[in-house]
């Protein structure tokens, strides 16, 4: 979304990267003037620098200002902790842990580059909230044409891509889906992350000896006749790839779809983890060595592990399940999906804070 806050930073970022290609060129045609010219180039950097904060003040100034015209009623600056929302008092519930996972769409191994340029998209994103107050697991399924603000990192200010491109296909990548995705949530923090790419998704069955579900929708049984809605089937190699990530990109918002047989998917293997013993669990982490190329994550071993503990502890049914509501339109380059503003907010209060 060419929003303003993105034309901004991209002016700002293009000026920047502009000087200092500039003062590099002058380095080479006038070497005999080092000294002033370095005194150039420091001052053109400077003002760089410069532009870019202006233009992070710009971009904060101009999310305050949409979420007031979109009626948000509480400030959701860098004190998320206490919100007053629809005249109550809300106060962060510590005791909520959340994991930002994403499937993207490339192969192969993944690994960082120091180039920033157009990475893998995120076909799958959802984020993990562990209630251990409520002893209660939701898992919010956000759908990847999410409109939002997310940190570019371009050269020329082009839009190339989703949040997990904007970065070096590593760690940066990761945390600027992060960054999104609690933007989009009021600042709701996001730190923890799992990130796959498709190579994965066997590895990922396989890890609990395979998923049998009822498949929801008709979508895939033209070319997979035992993907028919209604049958139960049990994913395989050959087909649990396609059943999580194939879709109709000739038909307009596909994602549906695929995002309905993601939560049958989801349900059903959260639900399998609950029903293993703790000792089958815990050897689950080194079976994620052989999935080592196609995985990167912020979470340690002992998290993992702890993180385990806790959610079998916790209540999980497809009702805890919620995929983010909104609308989609046709945009110019893709399908766009704006997040209902009101359904939203009321869901970040139930999910994250008390009275």
């Amino acid at each position: 979304m060419r929003s303003v806050m993105a034309m901004v930073m991209d002016t700002a970022m293009v000026m920047a990267t502009d000087m200092v290609i500039m003062a590099r060129n002058q380095s080479k045609r006038r070497k005999g003037k080092h000294r002033r010219q370095k005194k150039l180039w420091r001052k053109r950097i400077l003002i760089g620098i410069l532009l870019c904060l202006a233009a992070g003040a710009a971009a904060s100034a101009f999310i305050w200002s949409e979420q007031k015209k979109q009626g948000n009623a509480h400030d959701v600056g860098s004190d998320y902790r206490n919100i007053l929302y629809k005249g109550e008092k809300y106060q962060y519930n510590n005791r909520v842990t959340t994991i930002l996972y994403a499937g993207v769409d490339s192969t192969g191994k993944m690994e960082s580059s120091v180039q920033y340029s157009d990475k893998a998209r995120a076909d799958t994103i959802s984020l993990v909230v562990m209630d251990e107050t409520d002893q209660k697991m939701t898992i919010l399924s956000i759908n990847r044409d999410t409109m939002t603000k997310v940190r570019r990192y371009t050269l020329n200010g082009n839009d190339i891509g989703f949040a997990y491109s904007y970065g070096d296909g590593g760690k940066v990548s990761c945390e600027n889906l992060c960054e999104a995705v609690s933007l989009l949530l009021s600042n709701i923090p996001v730190k923890r992350y799992v990130v796959t790419n498709q190579d994965s998704i066997p590895y990922i069955n396989n890890l609990v000896g395979g998923i049998t579900l009822v498949v929801p929708n008709n979508d895939l049984s033209k070319l997979y006749p035992e993907l028919t809605a209604g049958a139960e089937v049990t994913l395989t190699d050959e087909n649990v790839k396609p059943f999580l990530q194939k879709r109709d990109t000739s038909e307009s918002f596909s994602n549906e779809g695929r995002m309905e047989r993601q939560k049958a998917y989801v349900t059903a293997y959260i639900n399998k983890l609950k029903s293993m013993s703790t000792k089958e669990l815990e050897k689950t982490w080194d079976s994620l060595d052989e999935m080592n190329d196609y995985l990167q994550t912020s979470i340690t071993k002992n998290q993992y592990l702890e993180l385990i503990k806790t959610m079998r502890k916790m209540d999980f049914t497809e009702d805890n399940f919620v995929i983010l509501q909104g609308t989609d339109q046709e945009g110019e380059l893709h399908d766009e999906f704006y997040a209902d503003q009101e359904a939203l907010l009321d869901l970040i209060v139930d999910l994250f804070y008390k009275k």
